[in-house]
C-alpha cells in the first residue's frame, strides 16, 4: 500500500508540500498556452528549490525526481499545446 504522501514510488514529500506540488504540476499540465506553461513549470520549479532549502530530509535523488516531473509534465504540455496549433 503506498503513503497518501508517496508521489511516486519511493517519493515522499511532506504534507504540507504534497498537495501543493500536486497542484502546481496540475498547473502545468492544464495550461492553456505556452507563456502560461512556462510560468507555471517556472511556479513548480520556485516550490520545489523552497522544499530543498528549508528541507533537510530530502535526498538530493529525491528534490531530482520532482524537478524531472516537471520538466516531463512541461514538455507534453508544451508539444500537445503546439499540436493543437
Amino acid at each position: 500500500m503506498r503513503n497518501g504522501n508517496e508521489l511516486v514510488p519511493g517519493l515522499v514529500l511532506p504534507p504540507a508540500y504534497h498537495g501543493v506540488f500536486r497542484k502546481r504540476l496540475a498547473e502545468v499540465e492544464a495550461a492553456g498556452s505556452a507563456v502560461n506553461c512556462l510560468i507555471a513549470q517556472a511556479r513548480a520549479e520556485g516550490l520545489v528549490e523552497a522544499l530543498e532549502t528549508v528541507t533537510q530530509g530530502i535526498a538530493a535523488a529525491h528534490i531530482e525526481r520532482l524537478y524531472l516531473l516537471i520538466e516531463a509534465a512541461a514538455t507534453a504540455r508544451l508539444l500537445e499545446l503546439e499540436r493543437d496549433q
